[in-house]
């Protein structure tokens, strides 16, 4: 899958934060990562955004306090936007900010967004991560067309302490919305199984055999 790729999109598979980063694709990815197999700066934006951050501390496991982050759990389940092309300016924006950071103090991705989150950090480069990242969520909304959202973000209380991100009631918004387009999208591949109906919709010779296995990206059902 990554073989075409200029690069992939890495995330530690247990983490105190959902963050994922650009590395090369020449690497050996050590088992405690998660690979998504993108080269594109809006893919980054998605799954950097609070909708899929809410998704994953929804339906992942836990390790401690730490997410456990498992594809099969988080990723395969969590249903894209169909359009993504104009977050790909925001997405990388975001992302060389945050590089920036950690090259000139020198600190990781945990110090990063401990810094990120804390609500006495009134850094001017920390504040323009927070003021890129309403920005980045703002256009991830807008790509699923969701732009009756107030996100409000801001630091509020959440079951990991208190965080910079979207209020509460967004984020039961969010996952009610997420989980319904996942509902929506598991229904319209049975049916285009049933119809015999690939990926490119155009129907196929041979009918294909439905599985017993809810596989795919629909996989939450």
């Amino acid at each position: 899958a990554i073989e075409p790729l200029s690069r992939v999109l890495l995330a530690a598979r247990v983490t105190k934060y959902v963050n994922f980063v650009f590395v090369p694709k020449g690497y050996v990815y050590n088992e405690k990562t998660v690979v998504a197999a993108y080269d594109k700066f809006c893919y980054f934006a998605i799954l950097q955004s609070c909708f899929h951050e809410q998704w994953v501390r929804t339906y992942s496991s836990t390790l401690e306090t730490r997410i456990n982050y498992a594809p099969t759990d988080c990723f395969e389940n969590f249903p894209l936007p169909q359009n993504c092309t104009e977050l790909e300016v925001i997405g990388e924006t975001y992302h060389e900010h945050r590089r920036q950071i950690m090259l000139t103090r020198q600190e990781g991705l945990t110090s990063t967004y401990n810094r990120f989150h804390n609500p006495k950090e009134s850094a001017e480069d920390i504040v323009r991560l927070r003021e890129l990242h309403v920005e980045m969520d703002r256009a991830v909304a807008s790509a699923y067309g969701w732009d009756d959202l107030d996100l409000g973000h801001g630091f509020h209380e959440t079951a990991q302490g208190v965080r910079f991100t979207v209020s509460e009631s967004v984020r039961r918004e969010v996952l009610s919305r997420l989980l319904g387009l996942n509902h929506e999208r598991y229904e319209e591949e049975v049916r285009n199984q049933e119809l015999g109906i690939g990926d490119s919709g155009k129907k196929k010779e041979k009918k294909v055999k439905k599985s017993k296995s809810t596989d795919g990206q629909m996989g939450l059902l």
